[in-house]
C-alpha cells in the first residue's frame, strides 16, 4: 500500500478511537450518577487493577505492556474526572516530584493543591479539603522518609494505592553554568546528586529548602542561581535545563502512597501494610516473624521506629503480600493480635508498578 493510503487508515482509526473515548466517557458519567446516588466511591482502584490485567492478557504484543499502563492511566483519569474531579494534595509548591506523581496517577483533570511539609497533606485529606493525599514514603537510593511513616501512626486514613515514580533529577537555572554561585534543592535531591555535584560544582554553595519546586521558585527569581529540580518545575517556572540528569543512579525511584478514607477491594495484585507493637519479651520478634513464614506470607518491608511512649521501645511498620479479605492474609492478622500489643491496619491497595 502507498504512504497516503496507509495514513488514511490510520486516519480513520483515530477516528473510530475517539469515537469509542466519548461513548465510553459517557457510560462513565452514568456509573458516576449511579454511585451519587449509592453514596459510593467514584475511585475504585481494584476496579482500574483488573481492566489493566484484563488487557494485558489480551494483549497481542506489539505495545509493551508500560505503554498501555500509561495509556489507560489517562483514560480511567479522563472517566473519573467526567463523574467528579478528585482532589489532590501533594507536596508543593508546584512542580514537585509528589506533583509528577500525582498528575501520572489522577491526570491532568485533578484538582491538584499543593501543600508544605509534607506531614500536612494527611489534614488535608482528614478535614476533607482534599479528596486524596499523595505522600512520598522511600527512595530507592535515600531510604524511608520518616516524618511521613510517623504521621500514619496517627491518623485514621487508609492507604489506596501506590505509585513508583522515577526521579530524574536536573539542574536547572537562568544563568550560564560558570556562572552559578548557588544551588538550592531539598536535601534529599542533593544525597542522590552527590557524585555528580563534587564532580562538576564542588566549590558551589549547596543549601536546602522544603522542596524541589521551591528550589525552582528561587531559582527563576534570583540572579547567578541554580535549583536540582524536575522537568515539570523547570517548565512551570520556566527556568531552562542546563544539566541533564545529573542523579548518581539511573534507576532512582521514589515510592508514594494514595491516602484517603475509602476501603479498597481486592484486586488479585494487592499489598497490605500494618504497624504492629511487639510484647517486651525475650523471643518476641522472632515469634512473629515465624507467623508470616508459617502463613507462607511474603513481608516485602519491614522497619522500626521508637514508640515515643517508653524509652527503647520500638512499633514496626510492616507490608505484606495480599488483601486483608484473602484468607492466609487474614489468619496472620489474627495470630498477630494474639502475639503484639498493637496491631494497625493501614491498608490494603493493588501493588504499583515498578
Amino acid at each position: 500500500m502507498k504512504l497516503k493510503e496507509l495514513r488514511d487508515r490510520i486516519n480513520s482509526i483515530d477516528d473510530q478511537i475517539l469515537k469509542l473515548l466519548h461513548e465510553r466517557a459517557e457510560i462513565s458519567q452514568k456509573i458516576g450518577s449511579i454511585k451519587a446516588d449509592a453514596g459510593t466511591e467514584i475511585y475504585v482502584p481494584h476496579r482500574e487493577y483488573e481492566i489493566l490485567n484484563r488487557l494485558k492478557t489480551q494483549n497481542l504484543g506489539i505495545y509493551p505492556e508500560d505503554a498501555i499502563d500509561k495509556i489507560w492511566a489517562e483514560i480511567f483519569a479522563a472517566s473519573r474526572a467526567v463523574q467528579t474531579p478528585n482532589r489532590v494534595a501533594f507536596l508543593g509548591p508546584s512542580g514537585s516530584f509528589g506533583h509528577t506523581a500525582s498528575l501520572s496517577f489522577f491526570g491532568p483533570s485533578a484538582q491538584m493543591i499543593p501543600i508544605t511539609p509534607q506531614s500536612d497533606i494527611f489534614t488535608e485529606v482528614e478535614i476533607g479539603r482534599a479528596d486524596f493525599g499523595v505522600v512520598a514514603m522511600e527512595n530507592s537510593v535515600h531510604g524511608t522518609v520518616r516524618d511521613v511513616l510517623e504521621r500514619f501512626l496517627h491518623t485514621s486514613l487508609n492507604i489506596c494505592a501506590e505509585i513508583y515514580q522515577p526521579i530524574r533529577h536536573h539542574l536547572i537555572s537562568k544563568s550560564d553554568f560558570a556562572e552559578i554561585q548557588c544551588i538550592y534543592s531539598h536535601r534529599q535531591s542533593f544525597a542522590q546528586c552527590r557524585l555528580w555535584l563534587n564532580k562538576f560544582m564542588k566549590s558551589v554553595e549547596q543549601v536546602e529548602v522544603v522542596s524541589t519546586s521551591d528550589a525552582a521558585q528561587r531559582a527563576a527569581d534570583e540572579p547567578n542561581t541554580a535549583a536540582i529540580a524536575s522537568k515539570l518545575a523547570s517548565e512551570i517556572y520556566e527556568v531552562p535545563v542546563v544539566a541533564d540528569s545529573i542523579m548518581d543512579e539511573p534507576k532512582n525511584t521514589t515510592r508514594f502512597l494514595v491516602i484517603g478514607d475509602q476501603i479498597v477491594g481486592k484486586s488479585g495484585h494487592d499489598r497490605t501494610s500494618i504497624f504492629f507493637a511487639i510484647k517486651d519479651k525475650v523471643g518476641a520478634l522472632y515469634e512473629v516473624l515465624g507467623v508470616f513464614n508459617k502463613h507462607q506470607r511474603n513481608l516485602s518491608y519491614i522497619e522500626s521506629l521508637p514508640s515515643r511512649t517508653k524509652p527503647w521501645e520500638y512499633i514496626f511498620y510492616a507490608d505484606i503480600d495480599g488483601h486483608v479479605d484473602d484468607d492466609d492474609v487474614h489468619s496472620v492478622l489474627e495470630h498477630l493480635e494474639d502475639l503484639c500489643r498493637d496491631v494497625k491496619i493501614l491498608g490494603s491497595y493493588p501493588r504499583g508498578t515498578e
